[in-house]
């Protein structure tokens, strides 16, 4: 037996579960209560603590049965627990069955953010089993990140034309981004402030897919145009979604965010997204915001043009065709109106009992459908020889390299860059 200072040593024949070091940890990592004890008081309780489903019996218990024990309270304030992730033909992850892909060459792949959205938005964070599919993180790669790096792109072909200036826009599309943007925040800043991560993250997919298949669709033209007012609007419109979703975005997917807030921030603004503010937004003490009806509108605008260019397929004619009239079955205001007959390429927009196209083509609606088409054509062969949208270009018809599809037959033609 070993002895110390002339003593035998005895072993002490209590043993502690080793789960007892574990439930410790809130406060023995300060090494209260032998020093720290200000800082340790400052932490307690926790805000939150998140581990694995199989957790709740064991570490979670056990922090709060020391916690209570010891100082009468809780250990911790929330759980964030998630569920096992499985193969996609729900067997266990396992090394020697080689049933699943490295991560690291998902992140060389798709990216970190793809990968972190995906799995942040998944029933893995409602403690449920996640059926892991690499095909579901190139979809997040292709349809969430990668969309809203487009986004960002075309901002950044018009940046330099921004000029600063305040004042709200009227125009209905800017007002309806605006406030669809209002809602993301509001959705996220109270998900998360229950820690319930997939429904903070969730609405990320939706709201970014309106900004591009939607708002910036709808809006291109207006950032192109000659109309210096209505320009300047869009523009500060899309710098101002960007910024505050690069803001609301970042815990989610951090390196997508710093790159959009690096590119829209302005000079006085912090110098990374992960050192900006969280937005804050600005609750009505009663009843809703006077811009959600815009928002239901705006749904009702996107059914009719959906339905409307359903039945443009159904007659088999192309959306550049200009047609005469198309019959809504409730009116809308004129700028809502306006956006339907551009979406589905009408004169008209009158109201009657069922969604109807007049699909007669006149003399003069086929002419300025192929006015459409030989200008669609051109913009395609501005692209395939490398143009920017800032180049002006000559058009030489009756000879060249491209062909635009006319009523009248193909018609080729060349493209010339013009000096500058």
């Amino acid at each position: 037996m070993l002895e110390k200072d002339g003593e035998p040593l005895t072993r002490t024949p209590e043993v502690v579960d080793c789960w007892v070091e574990s439930g410790s940890m809130p406060f023995a990592e300060y090494h209260y209560p032998f020093e720290n004890q200000k800082e340790f008081e400052k932490r307690a309780p926790g805000d939150f603590v998140s581990e694995y489903i199989g957790q709740t019996r064991a570490w979670f218990y056990y922090m709060h049965a020391i916690s209570v024990s010891i100082f009468g309270r809780q250990s911790f304030k929330n759980v964030i627990t998630t569920g096992n992730v499985v193969a996609k033909d729900g067997a266990k992850l396992s090394k020697s069955k080689n049933n699943y892909t490295d991560p690291y060459a998902l992140f060389d792949q798709y990216g970190a953010d793809a990968f972190r959205y995906y799995m942040l938005s998944s029933p893995v964070m409602q403690a449920e089993d996640l059926m892991f599919r690499d095909e579901d993180v190139k979809d997040v790669h292709a349809r969430v990140v990668n969309m809203l790096r487009n986004v960002l792109s075309f901002y950044l072909l018009f940046k330099q034309d921004l000029k600063e200036g305040e004042g709200k826009s009227t125009h209905p599309l800017d007002r309806w981004i605006l406030a669809r943007l209002t809602q993301v925040i509001e959705d996220a800043t109270d998900a998360l402030e229950r820690y319930d991560v997939p429904r903070a993250v969730r609405p990320y997919r939706e709201f970014i897919d309106d900004l591009s298949t939607w708002y910036l669709r709808r809006s291109r033209d207006r950032m192109k145009g000659e109309d210096e007012a209505d320009k300047q609007a869009a523009l500060r419109t899309l710098r101002h979604v960007l910024l505050e979703l690069s803001k609301v975005i970042a815990p989610a997917m951090p390196f997508v965010a710093e790159e959009l807030y690096r590119n829209v921030k302005k000079d006085n603004d912090p110098e990374s997204v992960h050192l900006a503010s969280w937005p804050e937004i600005k609750k009505p003490f009663f009843g809703s915001r006077k811009e959600d009806a815009l928002i239901a509108d705006m749904q009702k605008v996107r059914a009719v043009a959906s339905e409307a260019l359903m039945l443009r397929q159904k007659a088999n004619i192309k959306v550049r065709q200009p047609l005469a009239t198309l019959t809504v079955t409730e009116a809308l205001s004129p700028a809502l109106s306006a956006i339907v007959a551009d979406e589905v390429n009408v004169k008209n927009i009158v109201v009657g009992t069922e969604v109807k196209l007049d699909t007669v083509l006149t003399p003069e609606l086929v002419q300025e459908g192929d006015e459409r088409a030989f200008a669609r054509a051109v913009a395609e062969a501005r692209k395939t020889a490398g143009f920017s949208p800032r180049d002006t270009v000559s058009v030489v018809k009756g000879s060249g390299p491209h062909t635009a599809e006319l009523s009248t037959g193909p018609v080729s033609f060349s493209l010339t860059r013009d000096a500058s």
